[in-house]
């Protein structure tokens, strides 16, 4: 290298001609001395040389090339020191900085890098274990990844903490139903049933079918209707076992006749699969034999011709003896009003209904003399 002002050849490590001692120009790569106190260093020097005779300012002028040796040993081992320090200093910030950490969760996570996204928010959430953001972090990173074991603990921990997060529960939902597991989706309603977000459940929720007649006793043949609201299925049984697992599909009423008791079964299922409420009802048959007979003229003595009649009920067949002998469905059958027959006669009359059940015997006694 040569001196810019005189083109004499300069020593390695000089920064000052060693022939006109004019000042060699050396940018350091580090700037580790403050400029303004290099200036005044330097012009503290050239006042200096300027006061000394032209020989002393020349022997002024040379550095030991030993001092810039060790210069720039010591600036050598300084910068990297200093960087060291600072990188780790930085790094430690980093680590402990709750925002850094999930500032870099969000980038992972934009990058579908989920292993780093993962590390990240769960360090952020270190920081801050009670934070939400932090957990809805790994929750989007849980989801993304298809882990929804993962999600659904996240969500039900967000859930316990706040039982009105209502995105939480959608998203819960969400999952659920995708794996058609509806019973985990029943038992969740059952846990926010008394808050503002049963509106999220109602296509999973199904109205237990009606019955058109209220249970009781009843003294005659019974139609038994099922309805559904929302028109779903009804599956039934009738024989008191389980509908859902032996249940008819219901099409038609259901017709009892027979005496006794009956219990029927009924749920409804939506076009999920999804089933009500088991509904039942309680049906007791029980016939009653026809009441006894109403007989019109009364007994008594008459002495005009009368005609005698028998209100018979629709379902029943009056039968009649005029010799005192009860009446049986193999005797006279009524069938329209009678002649009073002279004499002291005893008229007999029963009803027999459909079901064969026979009422008390009406007897009633007329006399019939004629003048």
């Amino acid at each position: 290298m040569k001196c810019e002002k005189c083109g004499a050849e300069l020593k390695e490590g000089c920064v000052y001609c060693s022939v006109c001692g004019a000042e060699v120009q050396l940018v350091p790569e580090y700037n580790l001395l403050d400029e303004d106190l290099l200036g005044m260093i330097v012009q503290d020097g050239d006042k200096k040389a300027e006061e000394l005779p032209s020989e002393e300012k020349k022997r002024k002028s040379r550095i030991p090339a030993f001092i810039i040796a060790g210069i720039c040993m010591v600036i050598l081992i300084m910068v990297p020191a200093i960087l060291y320090v600072k990188e780790k200093n930085l790094q430690n910030y980093r680590n402990n900085s709750y925002d850094y950490q999930f500032e870099q969760g969000e980038i992972s996570l934009d990058a579908e890098d989920f292993t780093n996204a993962l590390a990240y928010f769960n360090r952020a959430l270190e920081l801050q274990p009670k934070d939400t953001a932090a957990r809805k972090g790994i929750l989007k990173v849980y989801l993304d990844m298809g882990e929804e074991a993962n999600a659904v603990s996240i969500l039900k921990e967000l859930l316990a903490e706040n039982p009105s997060d209502r995105e939480s529960v959608e998203q819960l939902i969400a999952i659920y139903d995708r794996n058609e597991d509806y019973e985990q989706i029943l038992a969740l309603y059952e846990e926010v049933e008394h808050s503002e977000m049963t509106d999220l459940f109602a296509e999973y929720l199904v109205e237990s079918p009606t019955f058109d007649k209220v249970s009781g006793t009843y003294s005659d043949l019974l139609e038994i209707s099922i309805l559904s609201e929302d028109g779903d299925d009804i599956y039934y049984t009738t024989d008191g076992t389980d509908p859902i697992l032996n249940g008819a599909l219901y099409q038609n009423s259901i017709s009892l006749e027979e005496e006794g008791t009956t219990v029927i079964f009924a749920v409804a299922r939506n076009k999920k699969g999804i089933y009500s409420g088991v509904a039942n009802a309680i049906y007791t048959i029980r016939y009653e034999p026809p009441a006894m007979p109403s007989v019109a003229p009364p007994g008594g003595a008459y002495e005009e011709a009368q005609m005698i009649t028998v209100d018979v009920p629709e379902d029943c067949t009056a039968y009649y003896t005029w010799d005192g002998s009860e009446p049986t469905a193999n005797s006279a059958r009524y069938t329209g009003p009678l002649e009073m027959p002279q004499g002291n006669q005893v008229l007999s009359v029963i009803l027999i209904n459909r079901r064969g059940l026979k009422s008390r015997v009406y007897r009633v006694n007329y006399v019939y003399m004629p003048q």
